[in-house]
């Protein structure tokens, strides 16, 4: 009797220590709106609540400016564009953490000068840039003939004011600085560049019954030397060689002419990408193209594969000239207009402004609300340019903004039960641009799996990213665990279907994603994310915010 009570009593002892002292391998629960924000729990039908020093998303409200352009000086973001409150004249709009904006009106007024500029010039499209200390703002305008040309005005800051550019070599006051009699045609979107070796070029495009972007070198910022004009892309042509219109989807039906416009020029591995928009800015299927080139001035080709569509297409909403086999429509509702575009530097990290339709299902031939808005622009191995975007999901400020960046690539990815994995942290977020595009998604197969992501140094953890698979079919639902290996761990984190899945038409928003912000940040140095799918699914990028 006295063995079986001190067994008993053992018994209780040892029990009372495990409660005491729980097993190292349990972890606790982190407390959701105590400890952390899983933002699909935060859509209130219209937008997320959460962080403005953390998130951005592109809903097309802050920024009223067609036709953008993004000056960046001293970590200050002046954004520039066509002004929808006065289009005779140029606004504005000033950032440091694209959330608040100081708007000035008027920084250039043509009305003041009483120039060459007509009483009814329509500006734009105005571009600035530096050099020698002087502000230099590129723009088109309509002449006292109604014949729109391009010049450049001048100012001693950013925000001008602006005014014409008259000196013993030029008289911007009675002319347009860049019109040429022996090149009469219509001029609009002058864009600059300018090469490694200091040599200058603008690019700009003429327009008679159909839009061509042409390129000349520049002899100093304010005049062009016209010997050098040559045509550059034809809407349409694989290159301005060529007469053969293979590319159909440059050519969209509803257009009454052919259209290339908005052209920027970026250099990427020995490489000269000239970007441009097709389609007309009042078109749902208004996008940006590119065509590359070893010479800044050409011959620039567009990737082109026979049989396949949209290989030029650097972002946008794609479309197709085939009325009953339009597998692009159920992108109405997502994005509308997304083109005239400019790149421009957050800290180190290369973005891409445009405005896009504020009416996101924008289907007419007239005129409708443009806004601005920005995504990431990476290169492949290749030195190809690629976008995240267009966005409409609640995405990573740049670091240079909240002071957290991407942390995944560079660290150690394994994985158990999943197909791709390297695909995790290529910054490559599917799109659906091209059909089989499915390779460069992270595969989980039926039942259990996970990611670990192992770093080498101890990080301050902010908040995660998961996107989403880009197809319906694929997409999933929940996330099991997403474990930091130090006690912090959040159990089923959900997604957003309400905002980013239309069953209706069988379709996920491209860059939709699962989202946690952490409220108290802490240290870690992994992050195992795990899953337990029926049927398995995908996901594109895992997107970890420290520093």
């Amino acid at each position: 009797m006295k063995r079986i009570i001190l067994l008993l009593l053992c018994l209780l002892i040892l029990m009372s220590v495990l409660v005491a002292c729980p097993n190292p391998n349990d972890k606790e629960f982190l407390v959701e709106d105590k400890d952390y924000i899983d933002l699909s729990s935060k859509y209130d039908g219209e937008s997320f609540d959460c962080s403005e020093s953390l998130w951005y998303m592109n809903q097309l409200k802050d920024v009223p400016l067609p036709d953008p352009f993004v000056f960046v000086e001293n970590d200050t973001y002046y954004v520039v564009g066509t002004s929808d409150r006065s289009i005779n004249t140029v606004d504005c709009y000033v950032t440091t953490d694209f959330v608040t904006y100081d708007v000035h009106y008027d920084i250039y007024d043509p009305s003041f000068y009483n120039g060459w500029e007509g009483d009814n010039p329509e500006i734009f499209a105005p571009e600035i840039y530096c050099f020698g200390g002087t502000y230099y703002m590129y723009y088109s305008a309509n002449d006292k003939e109604a014949v729109r040309r391009c010049s450049v005005v001048v100012a001693d800051n950013p925000l001008g004011p602006y005014e014409p550019l008259v000196n013993d070599e030029v008289d911007g006051l009675n002319n347009p600085l860049f019109a040429c009699d022996d090149y009469p045609n219509r001029m609009l979107d002058t864009t600059v560049f300018t090469d490694d070796d200091g040599k200058m070029y603008m690019y700009f495009v003429t327009s008679t019954d159909s839009q061509h972007i042409v390129g000349l070198e520049l002899i100093s910022p304010y005049m062009a030397d016209w010997s050098t004009y040559k045509e550059l892309v034809i809407p349409g042509t694989v290159d301005s060689e060529s007469e053969e219109l293979l590319l159909e989807w440059e050519l969209y039906r509803d257009n009454e002419i052919k259209i290339a416009e908005a052209p920027f020029m970026i250099k990427s591995g020995g490489k000269y990408y000239l970007t441009y928009s097709v389609n007309g800015c009042w078109n749902k299927y208004y996008n940006v193209c590119y065509a590359v080139s070893d010479s800044p001035m050409g011959n620039f080709v567009k990737p082109y594969e026979e049989g396949k569509i949209w290989t030029n297409l650097l972002m946008g909403f794609p479309g197709t000239n085939d009325e009953e086999a339009d597998i692009y429509k159920q992108w109405s509702g997502f994005a509308s207009g997304t083109g005239h575009h400019c790149f421009f530097y957050a800290g180190d990290e290369l973005m891409i402004g445009y405005h896009a339709h504020k009416n996101r299902d924008w289907n007419s031939k007239y005129y409708t609300e443009r806004y601005f808005a920005f995504d990431r622009v990476f290169f492949d191995d290749s030195g190809v340019p690629f976008c995240n975007g267009p966005t409409y999901s609640v995405v990573n400020l740049p670091q240079s903004i909240s002071g957290y960046k991407n942390i995944v690539g560079g660290a150690t990815v394994t994985g158990n039960n999943v197909q791709n994995l390297e695909k995790i942290s290529d910054n490559y977020i599917v799109d659906c641009y091209n059909l089989d595009s499915k390779n460069n998604e992270v595969i989980l197969p039926a039942g259990e799996s996970y990611i670990e992501i192992e770093f080498d140094t101890l990080y301050e953890i902010a908040g995660i990213i998961v996107y989403n698979s880009a197809y319906y079919d694929e997409y999933i639902v929940e996330i099991e665990y997403i474990d930091f290996g130090n006690g912090n761990i959040v159990y089923y984190p959900q997604f957003c279907e309400d905002f980013y899945v239309d069953d209706e038409t069988e379709f996920i928003n491209p860059c939709s994603c699962f989202n946690i912000e952490f409220l108290n940040t802490f240290k870690a140095r992994s992050v195992k994310i795990g899953f337990n799918l029926p049927n398995g699914g995908s996901i594109n990028e895992i997107v970890i915010l420290g520093k």
